[in-house]
């Protein structure tokens, strides 16, 4: 079984995915300010609503932001802390940006709060432009830069389900621990 884990952008989004690549169950939870707190017992809630537990699950598939500093941080702290108990399970990564784009020629942008944006440029799955952070004020430029590219923001209009189906084989395999780390663009000094 794999286990899909978003936990980085105000939201808590798990995914149950059987070894067919079929989705099994989907929870999401919006606008959530404590993930920190509700994130393992949803876990543990879902995979027990399929009489599983944490050791069925053979591969995680995981957001690493950009996003809410604390959300970037639970997800991979979790899979962190399981590899680190299992080295035998398989920890998969995504940037959050790609993951909402994937497939698409888009400009992938997610609330970075006052007046900014984390912002990726895709092409079909090719990175054009890196997670970045980019102020409101200049995204009419770069929108000039990339006019037939679709704005996709928010996750509005996403499904996540497709999307994680879809960008499974996007997702880059850790070979140690050390690789889990976020993707952490705004400054908080």
């Amino acid at each position: 079984m794999k286990l899909f884990i978003d936990t980085t952008n105000w939201q808590l989004c798990l995914i149950l995915i059987n070894e067919q690549n079929q989705i099994v169950e989907e929870f999401i939870q919006k606008d959530t300010k404590k993930v920190s707190d509700i994130t393992m017992s949803n876990i543990v809630k879902l995979l027990k609503n399929h009489n599983l537990i944490l050791k069925d699950i053979k591969d995680f598939y995981v957001t690493k932001g950009p996003g809410s500093y604390t959300g970037v941080r639970v997800g991979l702290s979790i899979v962190k802390t399981l590899k680190t108990l299992n080295n035998e399970i398989n920890v998969f990564l995504i940037d959050s940006l790609a993951l909402q784009g994937v497939g698409k020629k888009c400009i992938s942008l997610l609330d970075a709060r006052s007046d900014k944006y984390y912002c990726g440029v895709y092409d079909n799955n090719k990175v054009i432009n890196e997670p970045y952070l980019i102020e409101q004020k200049d995204l009419k430029e770069l929108q000039k830069k990339f006019l037939e590219y679709t704005i996709i923001k928010d996750y509005d209009g996403v499904d996540f389900k497709i999307n994680v189906l879809k960008a499974l084989k996007q997702f880059q395999k850790v070979q140690t621990t050390s690789e889990i780390s976020p993707i952490y663009i705004k400054s908080f000094i």
